[in-house]
């Protein structure tokens, strides 16, 4: 049997197994992407309005899980993921990027913003 063969007679099966790994993963890409421009205000407010939103939007939030998002209200920030560091490993390097920015300012210290596709950031 020919992979095309294969593809054909499991196409069903695969688009469910496809679909719900989308959903394990906090559901369609549209919805997580709709999270992240909804947030841009909050990003702004936390980043003094000067934080990459751009780096925010099209870096951070397709990356894949764990990640996490830290900004200052200097406008530095710092993000990391990778699927095998813990959620806890990821926080610690986002903060640690955002203090090596040259925008940073030890009186306006790093917070987490995001964590994975969660605004955790309160003003």
């Amino acid at each position: 049997m020919t992979i095309i063969n294969t593809v054909r007679r499991h196409a069903p099966q695969l688009f469910v197994a496809a679909t719900a790994l989308l959903l394990v993963g906090g559901g369609s890409p549209a919805l997580a992407q709709d999270a992240y421009k909804a947030a841009v205000p909050a990003l702004e407010q936390a980043g003094g309005a000067k934080t990459c939103v751009s780096c925010f939007l099209e870096r951070y939030a397709p990356a894949e899980q764990p990640k996490a998002f830290a900004v200052s209200k200097d406008g530095a920030y710092g993000a990391r993921w990778h699927r095998q560091l813990s959620m806890e490993q990821v926080k610690k390097e986002a903060l640690e990027s955002c203090q090596k920015k040259p925008e940073y300012n030890a009186a306006n210290p790093c917070v987490i913003f995001f964590e994975n596709d969660k605004l955790v950031w309160k003003p």
